[in-house]
């Protein structure tokens, strides 16, 4: 005989359920850290790219003086211009000096139109880089492909021209981002 003292079936489910809840609390709680901590990190990483495009604020101002002359726009936005600059810097670490190139290169040879600057460059390798500009600015994202990171959306340069009679792709109703703007006071209340 077994001198242990039963226990009902009932409370045996009920000490597994329990033991099951306090494992899933525990794995959930591990997931959790682990999601906080990679949520962190990326943060940090993001607040560190733009720390780095702070530390230079010459080579981001001669990129927004660069890329003024590239889309023939004065008022372009300086955050999304820094987010662009930080990108491509990303995708190409000799950025920072093709945008010192093309900058001084368009100086020396007083083109102060992007068309004679894209025909004087044409067939150079400083044309990638003058190329991409444009297409950041007007596209807002810097890379190809359905997976690419957008940094402009309502702000891109391709919506501008014909924001007046257009609205933009999306499919919010109203525009992107309508919830933010104040709603159109009521002439008279409506009656129910």
């Amino acid at each position: 005989m077994d001198d242990q003292p039963s226990v009902p079936s009932a409370v045996q489910d009920s000490i597994g359920s329990r033991g099951m809840a306090r494992r899933n609390l525990l794995r959930h709680s591990g997931a959790a850290v682990a999601g906080l901590a990679l949520a962190a990190a990326g943060v940090q990483a993001q607040s560190q790219t733009v720390a780095a495009a702070a530390a230079n604020p010459q080579a981001l101002d001669t990129f927004y003086r660069l890329s003024r002359l590239l889309t023939g726009h004065e008022n372009l936005d300086l955050t999304v211009g820094e987010h662009l600059y930080d990108a491509m810097l990303k995708l190409n670490p000799a950025f920072a000096g093709q945008v010192t190139e093309l900058s001084q290169y368009a100086a020396s040879h007083k083109l102060d139109t992007v068309e004679a600057l894209e025909a004087a460059l044409k067939g150079q390798p400083l044309h990638v880089p003058l190329m991409a500009i444009i297409s950041a600015w007007y596209s807002g994202v810097v890379e190809p492909g359905t997976s690419a990171t957008v940094y402009a959306y309502e702000r891109a340069l391709m919506y501008q021209m014909s924001r007046d009679g257009m609205v933009i792709p999306t499919y919010a109703h109203n525009g992107p981002n309508y919830w933010v703007a104040e709603p159109p006071p009521l002439d008279r209340l409506p009656v129910f």
